[in-house]
C-alpha cells in the first residue's frame, strides 16, 4: 500500500514505534503491537524497522489499546519475553483494525533523525514525508 491511500485526516495521529526486524513477526502473527507504553490515542502506528532496513515499512490502523494482560495473543505472554523488549505486565498492546497492516510500497527511510522510542506525528505529515526527518 502507498501511503498516499491512507484515509483519513491530516491532523490524525500516528505512533511511530521502532523495532528491530525479529519483530515483524509479532505484528503480523497478532496483528497489533506490544508491549509499549502509550500516552495517547493514536488512529494509526507506523513502524520504523532499524538495522539495514533503516525506514518506516509498516503502517496500520488502530482498533484499540488495551493491556498486556487483557490482549488476544497469537501465544502466551510470557513467550514473547526475547521477542520484545522487556516486556512486563504494566505496558499495553496496539491492537490493529482487521486487515490494515499493511507494508508500505512507499517507505520513509531513514534521514538523521531515527525513532529510539514512541514518537507521534500527524498523517499528513506521514503521506508526504521524504525522510525520517519530516516526520520526528
Amino acid at each position: 500500500m502507498s501511503r498516499s491511500n491512507l484515509e483519513g485526516l491530516d491532523d490524525a495521529k500516528v505512533a511511530i514505534f521502532p523495532s528491530r526486524e525479529d519483530g515483524i513477526p509479532f505484528l503480523k502473527e497478532n496483528n497489533a503491537w506490544g508491549f509499549v507504553r502509550v500516552n495517547q490515542d493514536p488512529e494509526y502506528v507506523g513502524m520504523y524497522i532499524t538495522g539495514d532496513v533503516g525506514a518506516v515499512t509498516y503502517v496500520a490502523r488502530v482498533k484499540e489499546i488495551v493491556p498486556a494482560t487483557e490482549a488476544t495473543l497469537a501465544r502466551s505472554l510470557e513467550s514473547y519475553i526475547g521477542d520484545q523488549a522487556n516486556f512486563d505486565r504494566d505496558k499495553r498492546v496496539v491492537v490493529f483494525e482487521p486487515d490494515s497492516l499493511f507494508e508500505l510500497s512507499d517507505p520513509i527511510p531513514l534521514a538523521t533523525r531515527v525513532p529510539y522510542g514512541l514518537r507521534y506525528t500527524d498523517l499528513g505529515s506521514f503521506r508526504t514525508a521524504e525522510t525520517t526527518d519530516d516526520i520526528l
